[in-house]
């Protein structure tokens, strides 16, 4: 259905009839009979068809304006994956249950309420048009795959389904109760008071024993876990090992440069200074002294601002944010400061200091560039040329360093992680198309023959010449890593424990003040803090303890970079709700769609039970190009 075309949108029973077309698939998807017949028919609700022509223009109508969104194309198989197909499937059938329940009500829309509801839509009209156009109207649907006959059609089903919506749910009205508690639970402030734990706290921190370091390793020694590692050679042929720029000609490079010039083409540049003034008045004032004799410097200097502050950059046109800044400052004389301009912030003035004219790089500046891209180009063909060569040479017996002292190609062998790692625990350099080579490697038989990877353009030959499994390390191999890593550790048990002793010392009524000075540390303050906007420096976790008690609450929680903070709740502030305007109504109003959007989907599975539903799944698997997976 077309979403620009919607009206009444903000209305309770269209909220609920919106949101849920896409739950009715439900009825479907698990009671549903699945058929196989070879009819064009791909759904039935009671004695309602779904046709799979219809299935088709709304997937199709669904997947555009999801493209559209997203900006990209929606390929078949993204579409699978968000469940479209059936979301598209559950709203046609609760299109058609809706019709159903119509029929057996006695509901339905005549056709002049349908004609004067279109006529009136503002939706349906050109911008700042005052009246109904039907040319307009014509264009809409055009542009959204539509005839008359189809909107008028969707729009009847609508406006039943909004009939239907507002008999079942309409009026709603959440407990004044509810909405006040969720008012609260989201408005809560709470002041709060806290210390922060950093590791000097516990510091030093001496090497452990022997013993106690062997203990800990015994119980963390998979962190310290060699991992698997494969020696491998490894052969690229690409494109740039086989391109001789050398080859291309002089009359080639010039040729390319005609046929291209406009790609080297920088457009005009200028660097802009930009003051802000908050009021008109002000900016008008301040290019009166501008007109008085003062210079633009002194302005930035009674700004309180230094030139660099107000300098935007050298920028093309298109790279300015603001049109109205951009449209002033491409207009003005160099060094000539502009008339007040009312950006999309305020008010501003503007001065460029410099303008770079628009240029075409000549030929000897990128001539390099464009014989690197010919000859690149034309390696492209000669890769797979050199590729049947290579390997008609390995099927001859020859080895990888054969073939690349051969053909003059580059062999890397290393000895190599999952990861990339070697076995100093630092990358490796040098590895072709590194994350499909390892992957490849890893799936590999030691000694055995692979096929080789072609990845843009580029062929890939690889052996693994040896596998060394994964192992547990024995200490002596890791002790520095291990006495860094038992140090961590030790302290993060020494910083916990000092602030569970703090909770304790506070809950005993130690003020959190003589806390701070025993600790050197000092007492942070938070105020206002809520549930929705937290605290930077409380961190999520402190946010959620703050809000874990009363007045007087304490608690300790972990802290960023591996502190502990302490802290005391020690105010809070519950805000009156107001009545009948602002949060108060969104929230009766959410509480009150999702109550209805539950209501209404329970009654449509209920009638899609009760009338019956079909569901030909080969046909639809052939629609969507699933084959014969379920969906």
């Amino acid at each position: 259905m077309l979403d620009s075309m919607r009206r009444g949108a903000n209305t309770l029973p269209a909220k609920i009839f919106l949101g849920l077309l896409t739950l009715s698939f439900i009825g479907w998807g698990v009671g549903s009979r699945l058929g196989a017949s070879h009819s064009d028919t791909l759904a039935t609700v009671g004695d309602t068809k779904i046709t799979l022509g219809e299935f088709q223009r709304a997937y199709q109508r669904q997947s555009q304006a999801l493209s559209r969104q997203i900006g990209q194309a929606l390929t078949p198989d993204m579409a699978r994956s968000i469940g479209l197909p059936q979301q598209t499937l559950g709203a046609l059938m609760a299109d058609a249950t809706v019709a159903n329940m119509a029929a057996a009500t006695g509901l339905g829309v005549s056709d002049e309420r349908l004609a004067q509801g279109i006529a009136d839509d503002p939706q349906l009209r050109a911008p700042g048009a005052q009246s109904f156009n039907r040319d307009y109207f014509a264009q809409l649907l055009n542009q959204n795959g539509m005839n008359e006959a189809m909107f008028i059609a969707e729009r009847r089903k609508e406006e039943l389904s909004q009939q239907l919506a507002f008999g079942l749910v309409g009026g709603l009205t959440v407990p004044k109760t509810m909405v006040g508690a969720i008012y609260r639970y989201q408005n809560e402030a709470r002041d709060i008071r806290y210390l922060t734990l950093a590791r000097a706290q516990v510091e030093p921190i001496g090497k452990p024993a022997d013993d106690v370091l062997a203990k800990w390793y015994e119980e963390h020694k998979g962190e310290f876990r060699a991992p698997e590692f494969r020696a491998i050679e490894v052969l690229a042929l690409t494109p740039d090992a086989v391109a001789d720029p050398s080859a291309v000609t002089d009359e080639e490079v010039s040729r390319e440069y005609e046929r291209t010039k406009d790609q080297y083409g920088a457009p005009e540049q200028r660097r802009i200074q930009q003051l802000f003034y908050a009021t008109p008045e002000e900016a008008a004032a301040a290019a009166a002294r501008l007109k008085a004799g003062t210079n633009f410097d002194r302005l930035i200097a009674d700004a309180g601002s230094r030139p660099e502050d107000v300098d935007l950059g050298l920028l093309a046109r298109d790279k300015v944010l603001d049109p109205a800044v951009a449209e002033a400052a491409f207009s003005l004389a160099l060094d000539t400061p502009s008339e007040p301009v009312k950006s999309s912030f305020g008010t501003v003035l503007l001065r460029v200091t410099e303008i770079q004219p628009a240029h075409t790089k000549t030929l000897s500046e990128v001539a390099p560039d464009i014989r690197k891209a010919i000859a690149a180009k034309a390696a492209e063909r000669s890769v797979l040329e050199v590729h049947d060569e290579v390997e008609d040479a390995l099927a001859g017996g020859a080895t990888l360093q054969e073939v690349a002292s051969r053909f003059k190609l580059k062999l890397v062998t290393a000895e190599v992680d999952p990861e990339g790692n070697g076995t100093d625990d630092q990358p490796v350099a040098g590895l072709p198309d590194q994350a499909e080579l390892l992957k490849a490697a890893f799936a590999a038989e030691e000694g055995g023959e692979n096929e080789p990877l072609s990845i843009n353009h580029s062929f890939i030959w690889y052996n693994v010449a040896k596998v060394t499994p994964g192992r547990e390390r024995a200490l002596d191999e890791v002790k520095d890593k291990a006495i860094v890593a038992w140090t961590d550790a030790e302290a993060q048990v020494r910083l916990t424990a000092k602030a569970d002793e703090m909770v304790k010392e506070l809950k005993a009524g130690t003020p959190i003040d003589a806390l701070a000075g025993t600790a050197s540390v000092e007492v942070e303050a938070a105020s206002g803090v809520t549930r929705q906007a937290g605290d930077a420096g409380l961190g999520a976790d402190g946010v959620n303890a703050a809000f874990g008690g009363p007045k007087g609450h304490v608690a300790a929680v972990a802290g960023p970079d591996g502190t502990r903070i302490v802290l005391e709740v020690a105010e809070v502030v519950n805000p009156p709700m107001p009545e009948g305007a602002g949060e108060a109504v969104d929230i009766a109003d959410r509480i009150a769609t999702a109550v209805g959007q539950g209501l209404y989907g329970q009654y449509l599975a209920a009638a899609q039970e009760e009338f019956g539903t079909t569901v030909n799944q080969s046909l639809l698997n052939a629609a969507i190009g699933a084959g014969n997976a379920s969906n």
